[in-house]
């Protein structure tokens, strides 16, 4: 049976076509989350970079966005769309956040169509509230309902089939168990947001 790495390598140079993110619904998750000038932000799950072009004006030259992804293939794809040449405040990380030991922290931790694929789902928020600074802020989000999102998921073949996105009221408990303050929970017909704070 494939691994979710290779999964997702495999479906990387056609992902952008495959998978349609609802633009507005988007703009209205990153407005919601307030991202100011100069902030560094961790995209986990960045795939082909879906979301830098929603924060890269909004965080302006002085800030910076690390996508960090397990799947090398996906990001082969993010660098082509995103070059170093032209995106010098973008970089991306190729690693299984679990695995990640990074040397600073961030005023954002957005979680992005990525965490129903994690297997030890309350952990990977403890990691990921780690790399916080201080009232910083972690955003676990889609741009579409849970259940839509439950529901192809379950249609797809193996390893993703069982991959399934948690209450917003579940998420919130593992937040508020990584020691942030939930803010935000939108569980609904639209979209799902659950923002945590960091004290």
């Amino acid at each position: 049976m494939l691994t979710h790495r290779e999964f997702f390598n495999n479906l990387a140079f056609e992902w952008d076509q495959r998978v349609k993110h609802d633009h507005d619904k988007l703009q209205e998750i990153i407005n919601l989350v307030n991202i100011f000038q100069g902030a560094s932000i961790l995209d986990v799950g960045c795939g082909t970079g879906v979301l830098v072009p929603y924060i890269i004006d909004k965080i302006g030259k002085s800030g910076n966005i690390v996508g960090l992804d397990f799947a090398e293939k996906m990001l082969e794809k993010a660098r082509e769309k995103f070059p170093e040449k032209d995106f010098p405040n973008v970089s991306f990380v190729c690693q299984d956040i679990m695995e990640c030991d990074f040397k600073k922290i961030f005023d954002f931790v957005i979680c992005y169509s990525v965490f129903p694929h994690f297997f030890d789902k309350k952990q990977v928020v403890k990691k990921m509230a780690s790399f916080l600074k201080p009232e910083g802020k972690l955003i676990i989000c889609h741009s579409e309902s849970r259940e839509k999102i439950n529901k192809m998921h379950a249609s797809l073949d193996k390893p993703v089939s069982s991959d399934a996105l948690p209450s917003g009221s579940e998420v919130s408990e593992y937040m508020r168990c990584a020691g942030l303050k939930v803010e935000i929970v939108v569980d609904d017909d639209e979209k799902y947001v659950v923002m945590g704070v960091k004290d």
